[in-house]
C-alpha cells in the first residue's frame, strides 16, 4: 500500500529455557507456522529429570494454541498460530525481564524499552497517506488495492475490538497495509492474551 509500511510477521519461534540451580533442565521450544508443537524439542512436556521439573511445563490448548508455564522464575508465554502466522504473548517479573548475567554478552534478551524511534510509525500520517495513495489507486469498482479503505478497516476491527486502543490501530494499520482478515483476529487474540495474563484487568487497554 504505501513504500516500506507492512505489517511484522512472525513465522517461527524459538524460546530456550536455561538450567535453573537444581529444578529445571535446559529446555528449548521451536515452533514454525503449520507446527505448533505440544512438547519441547527433545519430545519431553517437562523440564527434565530432576526434582523441579515440574516447574517447566508445555501445555496444548485446543484451537492452535500453547501455553508454557515457567513457574521457576514466574513466567507464563502464550504461543498462537493466526492464519500464517505465529504471535505470542509473555508475563514476566520485572526482576527477570531486567537480569542480565555480567560477562555473558552472547545472550539474546527481551526489547525493553518499546520499539527504536525510526522504527515507530506516525498513524495519523499513515491514516493520510493510506487515503492517498487509495484514491490514485483504485480499480474501476471503487476498490482500494488491498480491499479496505480507512472506514471499512475501522469497521471490520470494530466488530472484535470495540475499544479504539493500541490492539485497534494495529488491526486497523495491518488491515490497510496487507488487506489479511487474519490480522483481525491477531489482534483480538493479542488483546485476550493480555486481559489473561495481566494481573489488572483495567490496565488491559493501552
Amino acid at each position: 500500500l504505501i513504500q516500506g509500511l507492512s505489517p511484522l510477521v512472525c513465522l517461527q519461534l524459538t524460546i530456550i529455557f536455561k538450567n535453573f540451580q537444581e529444578c529445571v533442565e535446559q529446555e528449548m521450544y521451536h515452533a514454525e507456522t503449520d507446527e505448533l508443537p505440544s512438547a519441547f524439542a527433545d519430545g519431553s512436556k517437562n523440564g527434565g529429570e530432576r526434582h523441579g521439573a515440574n516447574a517447566l511445563r508445555v501445555e496444548q490448548v485446543p484451537g492452535q494454541h500453547v501455553v508454557i508455564q515457567a513457574r521457576c522464575i514466574g513466567t507464563t508465554i502464550v504461543v498462537r498460530q493466526v492464519g500464517r502466522h505465529l504471535t505470542f504473548a509473555v508475563r514476566m517479573p520485572e526482576e527477570v525481564v531486567n537480569s542480565v548475567e555480567e560477562g555473558d554478552d552472547q545472550d539474546l534478551y527481551l526489547c525493553q524499552h518499546g520499539c527504536p524511534a525510526n522504527q515507530r510509525i506516525d498513524f495519523r500520517n499513515f491514516r493520510a497517506r493510506a487515503a492517498e495513495a487509495q484514491g490514485s489507486g483504485r480499480s474501476r469498482a471503487g476498490v482500494p488495492p488491498h480491499g479496505f479503505t480507512y472506514q471499512s478497516a475501522r469497521a471490520k476491527c470494530k466488530e472484535r475490538l470495540p475499544v479504539e486502543d493500541l490492539y485497534f490501530q494495529s488491526c486497523v494499520f495491518d488491515l490497510l497495509s496487507s488487506g489479511d482478515i487474519n490480522f483481525t483476529m491477531a489482534a483480538y487474540c493479542a488483546f485476550e492474551d493480555v486481559k489473561m495474563l495481566h494481573s489488572n484487568s483495567k490496565r488491559s487497554h493501552i
